[in-house]
């Protein structure tokens, strides 16, 4: 056998052995280690590998993120406030106002929007007309949270005083209705915000 022959022999010989739990590359022009068997299994009836179970997480409950669902969208801007107003002169039930008396009637309002404007109706109790009791060309102004206006009180008899919003149609209405002016509104214009009841007596 020539040299040549006896090497591709030998070459085609190649065999692997396991001795020791190490894999020995026989034959050919190099022998090395080919890799670790675990021992156990190269022997029948060795005991099958136990997993050894993973450490248990010890992170404080406090650490722990979770996850949560997306918070809802922030709420839309809450609408503009109701408008709101108050009649804190006269108090209600007063009996100490009289006739053909020039009566200075205030209160407090808020929230009243651009354009629009407060004003004061007398209703004589008993009677469902609505009368203007202020100037119609300056009703009752606002003034940093405050308005007043001066009326007049021309009958002796329990009044109903009505605080009410107008918008600026209402507003155009109660100055251009002359006749209602003078006989009274048969429904009271604008918004009702306040009201309060008092006597008007004839002069001693």
């Amino acid at each position: 056998m020539g040299f040549g022959r006896w090497y591709n022999a030998q070459k085609a010989g190649v065999q692997i052995a396991v001795a020791g739990g190490i894999a020995v590359i026989v034959g050919g022009a190099a022998a090395g280690v080919f890799g670790i068997v675990e021992a156990g299994l190269a022997r029948p009836g060795a005991p099958a590998s136990t997993p050894v179970p993973a450490p248990a997480v010890t992170t404080p409950a406090s650490a722990l993120v979770t996850s949560s669902p997306p918070a809802a969208a922030a709420s839309a801007p809450s609408a503009t406030a109701a408008p709101a107003g108050t009649i804190t002169d006269p108090d209600s039930g007063a009996t100490n106002v009289s006739k053909n008396e020039q009566l200075l009637v205030s209160g407090t309002a808020q929230n009243i929007p651009a354009g629009y404007r407060l004003d004061v109706f007398l209703q004589f109790a008993g009677h469902t007309r609505y009368y203007a009791a202020a100037n119609p060309d300056n009703p009752a102004p606002l003034i940093n949270g405050h308005w007043s206006a001066t009326i007049l009180i021309s009958e002796a008899q329990p009044i109903i005083l009505w605080l009410v919003l107008l918008s600026p149609a209402e507003l155009n209405l109660t100055n251009n209705e002359l006749a209602y002016q003078s006989a009274g509104y048969p429904t009271l214009p604008g918004t009702r915000l306040a009201s309060v009841r008092f006597t008007a007596n004839a002069p001693p």
